[in-house]
């Protein structure tokens, strides 16, 4: 890597950092700057604005999430593959403060105010769905329970990481796993499948 792709890629895992855990809106560019020791210009040379380095920021958290989150799906069944994905989700966050999904904290906190922030990170969140949906066929679920199990599994997640970044209690990723699990199996069973 060339040091100038160096400086812009500091400049990205620091801000994914801090926007995760602080916030959006409490992260400045001055901060970011001083924790990279990188001078002010240097960061307008690589973004126009803090928006454009959040969709940067979304980039990379994709490589991070979404590239395991499809590793883990390749010829898992759903069970399999809860279980691979929280034992990835529960190394990144051993010892550290629990600060959820940097997809949900990110969509809630830009929501009303940056929609074209928001709107990137969305994309992501129905990625996350995809993956699901994708999971649940390979599970031999008709497409049409695939959908709408994707769906309620992506609001079980989300809902169980925003409680866990509010609590800042890791126990949440614990329950959510196991209520994936045990939704998909009572899913199926109240189907016959």
């Amino acid at each position: 890597m060339k040091k100038g792709e160096e400086s812009r890629q500091r400049l990205i895992e620091c801000a994914a950092e801090l926007f995760w855990k602080n916030g959006y809106s409490a992260t400045g560019i001055s901060e970011i700057l001083k924790q990279t020791d990188l001078p002010k210009g240097s960061f307008y040379f690589y973004f126009k604005s803090k928006d454009d380095l959040a969709t940067a920021v979304t980039e990379y958290y994709q490589k991070i999430l979404l590239e395991q989150f499809q590793n883990s799906s390749q010829g898992n069944d759903w069970e399999s593959f809860i279980e691979e994905i929280f034992d990835f989700l529960s190394e990144r966050t051993n010892g550290q403060t629990f600060a959820g999904c940097p997809y949900a904290v990110m969509g809630m906190e830009t929501a009303l105010s940056k929609p074209a922030v928001a709107s990137v990170f969305m994309e992501g969140l129905k990625k996350f769905e995809q993956i699901f949906q994708e999971v649940l066929l390979y599970s031999g679920l008709s497409p049409d329970h695939a959908k709408i199990l994707s769906q309620r599994m992506l609001s079980i997640y989300q809902g169980y990481f925003l409680l866990g970044r509010i609590s800042a209690d890791t126990s949440y990723l614990k329950n959510a796993r196991k209520n994936m699990i045990e939704m998909y199996r009572e899913y199926r069973a109240f189907h016959g499948i």
